[in-house]
């Protein structure tokens, strides 16, 4: 029986394919990771290593800062919640640059019919070209 040094043996960790870990399961690695298991396509894998990344220290905190740019919203508004109370110039300075929405999420998030008043004055019609008409 040979003995090849490359084939995992009964004890071996073994890295498996691209589906990601149990949201309670156990991921070795330190703060590599922290950023294996924010990378995944599963959003609530990727938010439960976020509060875990602060105990890497400044590698750790850059992690959290890089989530506030992760496609999923929900991950940005963890990173925002751990960061919000960090008093750090680095944070600061990421918090400062953080967009809470996208400019069309922004527009098109409440609906027109939602418009009817304005600074205590009815809306009358509200229009994106012409903006809101005074009712006198």
């Amino acid at each position: 029986m040979t003995n090849n040094q490359n084939q995992p043996r009964e004890f071996d960790a073994v890295l498996g394919g691209e589906a990601p870990p149990p949201v309670q399961g156990a991921v070795l690695g330190g703060i590599e990771g922290v950023k294996r298991r924010l990378s995944s396509s599963n959003v609530e894998v990727g938010i439960a290593p976020l509060s875990e990344a602060l105990n890497y220290g400044n590698a750790g905190l850059y992690v959290v800062i890089e989530a506030l740019k992760n496609k999923s919203s929900k991950v940005q508004r963890v990173a925002l919640k751990i960061l919000k109370y960090i008093e750090d110039p680095q944070v600061e300075l990421a918090l400062k640059n953080y967009k809470f929405w996208s400019s069309f999420e922004k527009f098109y998030s409440i609906p027109c019919g939602y418009s009817t008043t304005f600074a205590n004055r009815k809306v009358i019609e509200f229009d994106p070209t012409t903006k809101i008409s005074d009712t006198g």
